[in-house]
């Protein structure tokens, strides 16, 4: 019913890796959530307004970065249970 898993099994590796590259990634995408929250311009064409033209894309990379975070502990705490 349970598989004992060894260092060396190949599947214990693989879910360790991609948990990793899960937790790495989203704090890539939270740190461009971050840039794209606080990056204004100083102007548009020859106007000099303030406008952020990023703001859009922050939720999404917040999104992106929440999901992958959660596989991320979700793999971790499943190949931990086994």
């Amino acid at each position: 019913m349970y598989k004992l898993m060894v260092p060396g099994d190949g599947d214990s590796d693989r879910m360790k890796k991609s948990a990793v590259v899960c937790i790495v990634l989203s704090v890539i995408f939270i740190v461009l959530a971050l840039f794209s929250y606080f990056y204004e311009s100083r102007s548009t064409g020859l106007l000099p307004v303030i406008t952020y033209p990023l703001r859009d894309y922050t939720i999404s990379f917040v999104i992106i970065g929440v999901v992958l975070a959660s596989c991320g502990i979700f793999i971790q705490k499943r190949r931990g249970n086994r």
